[in-house]
């Protein structure tokens, strides 16, 4: 197996392409985006421990997305066009003065679903959040990413509780979850039992699938569009046999445009797959530039 990347950044965000040639002959390409403020190893780390065989929970994910796009280039099927692709969420990326505006837009677009980070500063954040929460039509994902403090739960009690449709991640988990006055998401794996939380966040880029009964709300990475579409056949795949809701596969609208995501869509919450074999996106690809790791 020969091993090829490709750094990229968006905003100021770094990741790599992978292109895998197998040992049969195949070639499959897959994304590695770490997230070191989460706790993955920075990409320089992820790259290294690649090029000695030593396979990071995050490499091992590309490696194994890049087997089964491997697998729809050798066939020559483009892997999404199959599939149904559950509809995103508006993914929101700063509160600010403009926020309800760009909410109000969104949903014209068709977007009945939003999600926004928060707990950096939450009691200056719900001064814009507050107003969000009163639009009609619209459901909240607020992701706390284990931030969210005692001192917060006053200002979220006395928001708007019915527009908000889970708190993700609100504090590391545990069994106190099971006593939260909202709806819990849960992202990344967690050990222990399954009833503290309602809802799980898959990422397909970070962590392998396992069998639940709660509604699944699978997500990219916040990579690049190529990771999107890896993601979009993973939600493609489970949408039959498992409850999978409004996902978050459209994560490329909070980057400036490029060759690859202008190919996906840019209004709306319908997923539109790239052309293409495996996971699409053929002729950029075979005019990246490659480095043998």
């Amino acid at each position: 197996m020969k091993i090829y990347f490709h750094e990229y950044k968006l905003s100021q965000r770094k990741g790599a392409l992978l292109k895998i040639d197998f040992r049969d002959g195949s070639t499959g390409y897959a994304d590695c985006h770490p997230w070191p403020e989460l706790g993955d190893l920075p990409l320089e780390q992820q790259l290294a421990r690649l090029g000695r065989g030593q396979a990071t929970s995050l490499t091992r994910q590309s490696l194994k997305l890049a087997e089964i796009d491997a697998e729809g280039r050798a066939a020559g099927k483009n892997l999404l066009s199959p599939l149904t692709i559950p509809k995103s969420h508006y993914l929101l990326l700063n509160l600010g003065v403009s926020s309800k505006l760009e909410v109000e837009q969104a949903l014209e677009e068709g977007f009945t679903h939003f999600k926004v980070k928060v707990g950096t500063d939450f009691s200056d954040e719900m001064h814009f959040l507050e107003p969000l929460l009163e639009i009609p039509n619209a459901l909240w994902r607020l992701d706390f990413n284990n931030r969210l403090k005692v001192d917060d739960l006053p200002f979220l009690e006395a928001a708007n509780v019915s527009s908000i449709e889970f708190i993700e991640d609100p504090f590391p988990y545990d069994s106190s979850w099971s006593e939260f006055p909202l709806p819990i998401a849960l992202d990344r794996q967690a050990d222990g039992h399954e009833d503290f939380y309602r809802y799980k966040v898959f990422k397909p880029s970070v962590e392998d699938f396992k069998e639940t009964r709660k509604p699944l709300v699978v997500t990219s990475n916040l990579g690049h569009p190529l990771g999107q579409a890896a993601d979009a056949y993973i939600a493609g795949k489970l949408n039959d046999d498992y409850n999978v809701g409004i996902c978050g596969l459209l994560s490329h609208r909070v980057y400036s445009r490029n060759l690859f995501s202008e190919q996906l869509s840019w209004r709306g919450a319908e997923w539109k797959s790239p052309e293409g074999t495996g996971f699409g996106f053929d002729e950029l690809l075979h005019t990246t530039t490659w480095c043998r790791l």
